[in-house]
Protein backbone atom coordinates (compact mmCIF):
# COMPACT_ATOMS: atom_id res chain seq x y z
CA UNK A 1 0.00 0.00 0.00
CA UNK A 2 1.63 3.71 -1.18
CA UNK A 3 1.12 6.69 -0.02
CA UNK A 4 -1.51 7.82 -2.60
CA UNK A 5 -3.85 4.82 -1.42
CA UNK A 6 -3.96 5.60 1.97
CA UNK A 7 -4.58 9.28 1.08
CA UNK A 8 -7.88 8.12 -0.06
CA UNK A 9 -8.10 6.33 3.71
CA UNK A 10 -7.57 9.51 5.32
CA UNK A 11 -9.35 12.15 6.99
CA UNK A 12 -7.69 15.58 8.12
CA UNK A 13 -8.85 16.76 11.28
CA UNK A 14 -8.54 20.19 12.46
CA UNK A 15 -9.06 22.49 15.70
CA UNK A 16 -7.82 20.11 18.40
CA UNK A 17 -6.75 21.09 21.42
CA UNK A 18 -3.33 20.34 22.87
CA UNK A 19 -5.16 17.54 25.30
CA UNK A 20 -5.93 15.76 22.84
CA UNK A 21 -3.80 12.69 22.03
CA UNK A 22 -3.41 10.11 19.50
CA UNK A 23 -4.95 7.20 21.41
CA UNK A 24 -7.84 9.21 22.53
CA UNK A 25 -8.62 10.47 19.08
CA UNK A 26 -7.95 6.34 17.77
CA UNK A 27 -11.29 5.71 20.02
CA UNK A 28 -13.15 7.83 18.94
CA UNK A 29 -12.75 7.82 15.28
CA UNK A 30 -13.08 4.29 15.63
CA UNK A 31 -16.39 4.33 15.96
CA UNK A 32 -16.73 5.31 12.08
CA UNK A 33 -14.80 2.11 11.08
CA UNK A 34 -11.65 0.07 11.45
CA UNK A 35 -8.78 1.99 11.70
CA UNK A 36 -4.64 1.63 11.00
CA UNK A 37 -3.67 4.45 13.00
CA UNK A 38 -4.01 7.98 14.03
CA UNK A 39 -1.16 10.51 14.12
CA UNK A 40 -1.03 14.27 15.66
CA UNK A 41 2.04 15.95 14.42
CA UNK A 42 4.98 17.71 16.40
CA UNK A 43 6.50 21.20 15.92
CA UNK A 44 10.43 21.22 15.95
CA UNK A 45 10.14 22.22 19.67
CA UNK A 46 8.19 18.33 20.41
CA UNK A 47 4.62 20.81 20.92
CA UNK A 48 1.90 19.23 19.40
CA UNK A 49 -0.10 20.97 16.47
CA UNK A 50 -3.53 21.56 16.73
CA UNK A 51 -4.52 19.28 13.98
CA UNK A 52 -4.14 15.19 13.29
CA UNK A 53 -4.92 12.32 10.51
CA UNK A 54 -6.79 9.23 10.96
CA UNK A 55 -6.20 6.69 8.59
CA UNK A 56 -8.86 4.05 7.81
CA UNK A 57 -8.87 0.72 6.80
CA UNK A 58 -11.68 0.78 4.15
CA UNK A 59 -12.02 3.72 1.90
CA UNK A 60 -15.40 4.05 2.86
CA UNK A 61 -15.03 4.99 6.01
CA UNK A 62 -13.95 7.91 5.25
CA UNK A 63 -17.12 9.33 4.38
CA UNK A 64 -18.99 8.36 7.10
CA UNK A 65 -16.10 9.40 9.35
CA UNK A 66 -16.86 13.43 8.17
CA UNK A 67 -20.64 13.10 8.50
CA UNK A 68 -20.51 11.21 11.82
CA UNK A 69 -17.63 12.86 13.67
CA UNK A 70 -17.35 16.46 12.36
CA UNK A 71 -18.37 19.17 14.68
CA UNK A 72 -17.72 16.98 17.74
CA UNK A 73 -16.61 18.87 20.60
CA UNK A 74 -13.44 17.19 22.48
CA UNK A 75 -12.31 19.40 25.33
CA UNK A 76 -14.85 22.14 24.50
CA UNK A 77 -13.23 22.55 20.99
CA UNK A 78 -15.42 21.95 18.07
CA UNK A 79 -13.37 19.28 15.89
CA UNK A 80 -13.62 19.78 12.01
CA UNK A 81 -13.11 16.47 9.89
CA UNK A 82 -12.50 16.45 6.01
CA UNK A 83 -11.42 14.34 3.59
CA UNK A 84 -7.41 14.95 3.38
CA UNK A 85 -6.24 16.81 0.92
CA UNK A 86 -3.70 16.53 -2.10
CA UNK A 87 -1.44 19.19 -0.88
CA UNK A 88 -1.20 17.31 2.57
CA UNK A 89 -0.44 13.86 1.19
CA UNK A 90 3.32 13.73 2.27
CA UNK A 91 2.29 16.02 5.69
CA UNK A 92 3.57 13.95 8.81
CA UNK A 93 3.58 10.37 8.12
Amino acid sequence: MGIEEETDRTVFIRNLDTKVTEELLFELFLQAGPLVKTKIPKDLDGKQKTFGFAVYKHDVSVPYAVQLLNGSSLYGRNIHVQFRSGELTLCCF
